[in-house]
């Protein structure tokens, strides 16, 4: 695979000292202005309103201006709690539903593939600013890039089965942003009928939603999952309204009544519902995609379980790529309180902890699963490290490795191309690494994410490595995006579809799926007792 390493530079544009330092867009809700990036490579548009919140439910369409939409702030976050990641800043502005899109300044009339990403942050916190997401790499290529906001945690998840709070508000504000952008994309240089998404961690596990609903077909045509696995325990809840009810207790109400924690929901102020959700175990993943009830006057995104909807081949399948770091689990360690708790609770011989939001396990059988898991993951435990590796693997086999092995088994019974790739370059710019201070020969989850875009607010160094690795993922992801294949030419090296799996590194070369034994020790486990697995049957 050493012939798939084009030594191709980034493509820098040409003269630009003739561009405007402002362009004006005209779109369907009135005329924004864009600025020249500093580098003068693309333009930015930053903060369009793309949706107008409706607390706990879809969002209505923007209204429309008069007066031309200065496109320039960089810094608007959703409401979300303040916590130990450097992508996500502590925000209560509700008001939040805004794009960004960069747009090359030599279209030269030309029409170019649209790539739109999702941001990661486990659906608790996040944003698509620029300040945490520079497209210049993308941009670079030939595209127009596109970065969005959508609502997080109880503001994008509350689903209490009823009409004022039916579940996955920030998964209709993706595709509402999708529709604006099928709208308006072309007055910004870009292909309405060539949309990419792409997105890491719930971002990447939002992108493969869309394969899921009605409501969504004709919005893409392509997806980039970055370590975002359906099937997860981060993924998806089956028992949306038991969520609702124990953050509830948080605010000192005791109740499972849909009409009382809606009221609750609404009337406590919402710094004080994030403080209440930063305080649960694993905070970012408390709320999550669920499935809905229909009511007539809100279109629903996700009418069925994921498993049930692959095992029906009920999904709009489009190519894509997914793919892991080596040793995902790694991050899981920057969440203090959450395994410092569970560290504790192991070395008290306390394995409830052990339990799998993914896994309905009956009582009668819960004693012998939690022992098959001491017996695996914890067997030693005679050191603080050898504890927290055993933490560190388990969260690697249940949330990533496991998952993703078996959504790619299902999804690939369609008829379009999966590619997989694990992500094993180990340079300046591995952020997860970074995070967790890790001297081990192998990848954490966000390792990638800065091979693709540049981090504004904390810029990464590069030597010429990394600068290659950067030539590299940009090439693959805006190749898939132009062409609907990453090697559009074999000739150079070609990325094989599934059931292969391409190491991306220095010297890309195919290599065996991720400790696969243990992927189908989990797999085991989910098809007797995966929470939406059993949901399928009852049906």
């Amino acid at each position: 695979m050493g012939a798939l390493f084009l030594a191709v530079s980034l493509a820098v544009f040409g003269a630009i000292s003739c561009v405007e330092k402002t362009q004006i867009i005209q779109t369907k809700y009135g005329k924004v202005e864009g600025c020249l990036a500093s580098n003068g490579l693309y333009y930015e548009y930053l903060g369009i309103r793309y949706a107008v919140p409706v607390r706990f439910r879809a969002p209505e369409e923007p209204p429309t201006h008069t007066e031309v939409y200065k496109a320039e702030n960089r810094a608007v976050l959703c409401p979300q709690f303040p916590c130990n990641d450097p992508l996500a800043v502590p925000s209560d502005n509700e008001d939040c539903l805004v794009l960004n899109i960069f747009s090359p300044t030599n279209l030269l009339n030309s029409t170019l593939p649209v790539m739109v990403f999702l941001h990661g942050g486990d659906f608790g916190v996040g944003s698509g600013s620029p300040t945490f997401y520079g497209p210049q790499y993308l941009v670079s290529h030939g595209l127009c890039v596109v970065t969005i906001n959508y609502r997080l945690n109880a503001y994008g998840f509350l689903n209490l089965g009823i009409k004022e709070a039916p579940g996955n508000a920030g998964l209709k504000d993706i595709r509402a942003a999708l529709r604006w952008i099928k709208d308006n994309i072309a007055s910004f240089g870009g292909d309405p009928d060539n949309v990419t998404v792409f997105g890491q961690g719930s971002g990447g596990i939002a992108a493969l939603y869309l394969t899921m609903s009605e409501s969504t077909k004709g919005l893409f045509h392509k997806i980039i999952s970055q370590s975002g696995p359906l099937l997860s325990p981060h993924s998806f809840d089956g028992y949306p309204l038991t969520t609702a009810s124990q953050v509830a207790k948080s605010l000192g109400v005791n109740t499972v009544d849909p009409e009382e924690l809606l009221n609750i929901y609404t009337e406590t102020p919402l710094v004080k519902v994030e403080e209440a959700i930063s305080k649960q175990m694993n905070p970012k993943t408390v709320f999550l995609p669920s499935v809905e009830e229909e009511f007539d006057d809100e279109e629903p995104f996700l009418t069925d379980t994921p498993y049930n909807i692959l095992k029906n081949k009920d999904f709009h399948a489009v190519p894509i790529i997914i793919g892991l770091n080596t040793v995902e689990g790694l991050t899981s360690t920057l969440d203090y309180n959450t395994i410092t708790s569970q560290m504790d609770r192991i070395k008290n011989e306390d394995y409830s902890c052990l339990d799998q939001r993914s896994l309905d396990v009956p009582k009668e059988e819960k004693e012998e699963f939690r022992k098959t898991l001491k017996d695996t993951y914890f067997a030693s435990i005679d050191s603080d490290e050898t504890l927290i590796g055993g933490i560190i693997n388990l969260n690697s086999d249940f949330s990533y490795v496991g998952p993703m092995s078996l959504f790619a088994d299902m999804y690939a019974n369609s008829s379009e191309p999966v590619y997989q790739y694990i992500f094993n370059y180990i340079g300046n710019r591995n952020l997860g690494r970074l995070l967790t201070n890790s001297s081990l020969p192998a990848t954490a989850n966000q390792d990638e994410l800065f091979y693709i875009f540049e981090l504004e607010r904390l810029p990464l160094p590069m030597d010429e490595g990394d600068a290659r690795m950067v030539t590299f993922m940009t090439m693959m992801w805006t190749n898939f995006a132009k062409f609907g294949s990453p090697t559009p030419e074999p000739g150079n090296g070609e990325w094989l579809p599934y059931p292969h799996h391409l190491a991306i590194d220095l010297e890309p070369q195919y290599v065996n799926p991720l400790t696969p034994e243990r992927a189908y020790f989990w797999r085991a486990f989910y098809l007797k007792y995966g929470v939406d697995v059993l949901k399928a049957r009852e049906e």
